[in-house]
């Protein structure tokens, strides 16, 4: 008799070991987990939701030995897990892995974190940089098998559901669980995995808290696991399992292809722009044709997008919000948006969102009404395995066509370090000058130092009380 998914999982978990992951995914993992700590920081003075997510938590924290990153605190390990990772979500600036179509390192790097700083032993940088491997190779392929389009479908967000099991995959890992708790853990995490979409009918804040939700709930899994909680049996798979209850088209034979042979994590992509991964494609080619034809917004009469259906329904399909955003997160999911973003801004950074998201004039409103998202066979026949995009602008000295396969950032069009650099410098502003470069070069050497060297530059920043108090 085989064994169930939870079992499986479990036992890959535990068995895992530093000196099983490649170099290159060892490194890889460290620029996602640079990319992660940086957006967090970001977010705390960029998103206007963070102030009601840092004063939520320090109502309910009372101490600990757990690190904000954005505030230098030292909390509760769930509350720093729950705040680290909704503003890690905050900007929708985090990684992508597309073939799941959710965004791994939210929920798995907060989580592995604020239990490596209070497990009660020193935890080495190897160990963390173990641990987050294990929850993202549990996150990209528990995602693909729950079919991302049919999850979509049916109202649920698969950073949120996906991610409760893969942090507890990692929070385990750290804290030691032998398979047995683990899969009792996950057994528990039947009943905690949650995530609604219905953020999008008025451009709510819940989406930017499931990750931090999700970190919460994993460390609350472990926690409960090591007391002895008996969880559910075949969490995953089983008749009122997560697929069963979370899709209506489940893919089980991809929740374990490969698992403990290749790495998906290498799979996940880095985000150049703070939005919705849909929308990445069709900037880069907007840009391109923008750079190469020196288009003005005041040339173009006409705009058209192809993406993938499910790309279409989640930031094209013509709704009030999209084509008249109000807001930051109606901006961050409307195609429409961006297009006329890039046309009449030039660039696409946090700072041009949030600038431009509820204060756009007539020329942005024309760019809107004048771009027509939809499908088509060319990038729909290779979705998800492509997240392509066409895009047409016409204009009044012609029509320019750009196709883009695979967007920047994409692992077919990778990120560098310096890139990684870039943003997170960008991001980190807030932070004192040797504290930003200190928590850089800790992410860059951390197979070598340990999860306390990893916090310190944070904690011990000048400035970390007044950030605190503020």
């Amino acid at each position: 008799m085989s064994m169930d998914i939870a079992t499986q999982y479990a036992e890959y978990v535990t068995e895992l070991e530093y000196e099983d992951v490649p170099d290159d995914v060892i490194d890889y993992a460290k620029k996602l987990t640079l990319d992660a700590i940086g957006i967090s920081i970001g977010a705390k003075s960029r998103a206007e939701s963070s102030d009601s997510f840092v004063n939520g938590v320090d109502s309910l924290a009372d101490g600990g030995d757990a690190t904000v990153f954005a505030t230098g605190e030292k909390i509760e390990p769930e509350y720093a897990a729950l705040l680290n990772g909704a503003l890690i979500h905050s900007l929708d600036y985090d990684d992508t892995h597309r073939a799941a179509s959710h965004h791994p390192g939210a929920p798995v790097i907060p989580a592995a974190i604020a239990t490596a700083e209070t497990v009660g032993r020193d935890v080495s940088g190897k160990e963390l940089l173990t641990a987050i491997v294990a929850g993202y190779e549990i996150s990209c392929r528990l995602g693909q098998a729950i079919n991302p389009a049919s999850h979509y479908e049916r109202g649920f967000h698969g950073t949120a559901t996906v991610g409760t099991f893969a942090a507890t995959a990692a929070a385990a890992k750290i804290a030691g669980l032998s398979a047995e708790e683990l899969v009792n853990a996950f057994g528990l995490n039947g009943s905690q995995a949650s995530g609604s979409q219905q953020y999008l009918a008025n451009g709510s804040w819940n989406k930017r808290a499931h990750p931090g939700l999700s970190a919460h709930s994993a460390i609350l899994a472990v926690r409960f696991a090591e007391a002895g909680f008996y969880g559910s049996a075949s969490p995953i798979e089983g008749e009122d399992g997560f697929f069963n209850a979370y899709s209506d088209d489940p893919k089980p034979e991809l929740a374990t292809k490969g698992l403990g042979e290749e790495f998906e994590l290498t799979q996940t992509g880095i985000k150049p722009y703070p939005c919705c991964r849909y929308m990445h494609a069709p900037l880069d080619g907007v840009f391109s044709l923008i750079d190469e034809h020196s288009i003005g917004a005041s040339d173009v009469e006409r705009v058209v997008v192809e993406l993938a259906e499910p790309g279409v329904n989640l930031v094209g399909r013509p709704t009030e919000r999209k084509e008249n955003p109000k807001s930051f997160v109606d901006a961050q999911f409307s195609m429409q948006f961006g297009v006329a973003l890039a046309l009449n801004v030039g660039e696409a950074t946090v700072d041009s969102f949030l600038e431009w998201c509820d204060s756009y004039g007539e020329e942005f409103s024309q760019i809107m009404e004048a771009t027509e998202v939809r499908s088509s066979d060319e990038v729909d026949d290779v979705y998800p395995e492509k997240w392509c995009a066409n895009v047409v602008i016409e204009t009044t000295d012609g029509t320019f066509e750009e196709f883009v396969e695979y967007a920047n950032g994409e692992p077919e069009n990778r990120m560098s370090w310096d890139d990684a650099i870039e943003k997170y410098e960008s991001l980190t502003v807030d932070l004192d000058a040797s504290a930003a470069d200190g928590l850089l070069e800790s992410v860059r050497s951390l197979e070598a130092i340990s999860v306390a060297d990893l916090t310190a530059p944070v904690t011990e920043d000048p400035r970390t009380e007044a950030i605190a108090d503020d």
